[in-house]
């Protein structure tokens, strides 16, 4: 869920996707393409439509969705039998830190992709109902 703060900031985007973000987050391309596109201007020296404070704000949105995303997806690296050395390495950790931080999820059963909204399912092949 989106906080009021977010939605004021980036409601010209939000409206363009109604049905995505309704009860969910801002879908993750559309803060990509928020971010690229500032820092596109920034590059080329030129103002645009995104504003400094509309691509900080997709920039920590999507931050929180990538953070919440790490877990489920330890969990689903485990379940293909990497090991928590591999783990470790792909998250730039010891293998003693990934499994502290990360061994509860490991030890769930898989629950799929909840938590992404419609968006990043299609990005991925998948359906809401396909869950």
């Amino acid at each position: 869920m989106v906080d009021m703060n977010a939605k004021a900031i980036l409601a010209d985007y939000l409206d363009d996707f109604p049905d995505e973000t309704e009860g969910r987050g801002v879908p993750m391309h559309v803060l990509v393409w928020i971010i690229n596109s500032y820092i596109s201007q920034y590059d080329n020296d030129q103002t645009g439509p995104v504003t400094a404070l509309e691509a900080l704000t997709a920039t920590r949105l999507l931050a929180e969705s990538m953070a919440a995303s790490r877990g489920w997806i330890t969990g689903e690296a485990r379940r293909e039998d990497a090991s928590w050395t591999e783990v470790g390495h792909a998250l730039g950790m010891t293998r003693q830190s990934a499994w502290e931080f990360f061994k509860k999820y490991a030890e769930r059963p898989a629950s799929g992709f909840e938590h992404l909204a419609v968006s990043e399912l299609a990005a991925l092949g998948e359906k809401p109902t396909d869950r």
